[in-house]
């Protein structure tokens, strides 16, 4: 199918994806490179079949990647009827069989965090090893509202409460459905006749994730109907300001494995300094930041707790110095 073949209003709903992306995060797609994570679920599978109308008027060159988790018993399914869809649409195909219980063993971290991890390397593998501009996810506006309240619930600060990022030049990852809901995806699936695969461990009570999209979620639209829009009013409340700290933070070199943020930047408002924190553990790699550390932090600094270290995910330490706060990583004995 061609985007001309298709009804109006779907037509003019595929064609926002770009404006989206070059007005709202800064990205023009147009002569792009662009490795599509294709799971075979409802949602990777719109976001393929939306990518592959717009690879003619875009000039786009598309490539996809499937991981094989080896969890279930479904994967083997999911993996032939990628690569049917792939060949039908005649898009390169990338798979990979990722063996999450021998990581999980080896981390002793939980199933689905392997699974991610695992799956976000294989990603930026294919992107790396095909010279794409970006990896591109099928988050969307359901998703940025269940990962909003997800955030809240483990005590992220602003301005990461707003949700995820829409792009993330570090990692090469963009996520162009974000403005859509995922009514919108389905009836988009549904009206071109496209079928897709149902993971149904996406049911299973047992996540946080799934209570969250399957309990919490439908409580919140009952009393907001409109939560999707307040969800993206957020978000973009979130990219403005995290936009101006950007600019208004001084620079600092990067952190690597010892940095000391001297106390002549400490001064002024709590606001900046907490921005300046954050700045500098985010910088330091992966782990989420929570709220109740980064003001922690602040009040060690400003009662002058000398010796006194605050503890960050990702195995990062500040500790208090006359001189400032030392950021560094916790050594681990072999």
């Amino acid at each position: 199918m061609r985007l001309q073949e298709l009804p109006r209003h779907l037509a003019r709903r595929c064609l926002g994806i770009p404006r989206f992306c070059r007005e709202t995060l800064g990205v023009d797609l147009r002569g792009t490179r662009l490795v599509v994570a294709y799971s075979t679920g409802l949602d990777s599978t719109a976001l393929l079949h939306l990518l592959a109308l717009l690879r003619a008027p875009l000039d786009l060159t598309l490539v996809a990647a499937h991981a094989h988790h080896g969890l279930r018993s479904e994967s083997d399914r999911e993996m032939a009827h990628a690569e049917e869809v792939c060949a039908h649409l005649e898009i390169p195909c990338r798979t990979a069989r990722l063996d999450v219980p021998a990581l999980q063993a080896a981390s002793g971290q939980g199933q689905e965090e392997c699974a991610r991890r695992a799956r976000y390397a294989f990603l930026d593998s294919v992107r790396r090893d095909q010279r794409a501009d970006w990896v591109v996810t099928a988050h969307h506006g359901d998703d940025l509202a269940e990962d909003i309240v997800m955030r809240l619930l483990r005590g992220t600060g602003w301005p990461g409460l707003g949700g995820m990022p829409g792009v993330d030049p570090g990692r090469g990852l963009l996520r162009p459905l974000l403005d859509w809901e995922k009514s919108e995806l389905r009836a988009f699936l549904e009206e071109t006749g496209t079928d897709w695969c149902e993971d149904l461990s996406n049911t299973s009570p047992e996540r946080t994730r799934n209570r969250v999209r399957h309990d919490i979620l439908p409580l919140l639209r009952r009393e907001n109907p409109s939560l999707f829009k307040t969800a993206m009013q957020l978000w973009t409340l979130a990219r403005i300001d995290e936009e101006y700290w950007t600019l208004e933070l001084p620079e600092l070199p990067a952190p690597g494995r010892d940095f000391l943020l001297d106390s002549a930047l400490l001064g002024g408002h709590q606001a900046k300094r907490l921005r300046l924190y954050k700045a500098i553990l985010d910088s330091m790699g992966p782990g989420q930041t929570l709220a109740s550390h980064l003001l922690l932090l602040d009040k060690a600094w400003m009662r002058k707790n000398c010796g006194r270290t605050i503890q960050f995910p990702g195995d990062k330490i500040a500790s208090v110095e006359p001189g400032g706060i030392r950021f560094h990583f916790q050594k681990r004995t072999p």
